[in-house]
């Protein structure tokens, strides 16, 4: 599993967990934790395909 699905699957898992729990505490932090599992995964595919767009534009 790369990277970016890892996070993306951390992400999906702690949303449907918050979907599950009853505490507005905890439903909160497992949104705020997914949302932080999505921006690592958007870093990730970000500099991945960072080196192509530059290579791209140096053409």
């Amino acid at each position: 599993m790369s990277d970016t699905a890892h996070y993306r699957f951390q992400s999906d898992q702690a949303r449907r967990l918050a979907r599950q729990v009853t505490d507005a505490t905890v439903r909160e932090k497992l949104l705020e934790m997914a949302e932080e599992y999505g921006r690592y995964a958007d870093l990730i595919e970000a500099r991945s395909t960072e080196p192509v767009a530059v290579e791209a534009m140096a053409h």
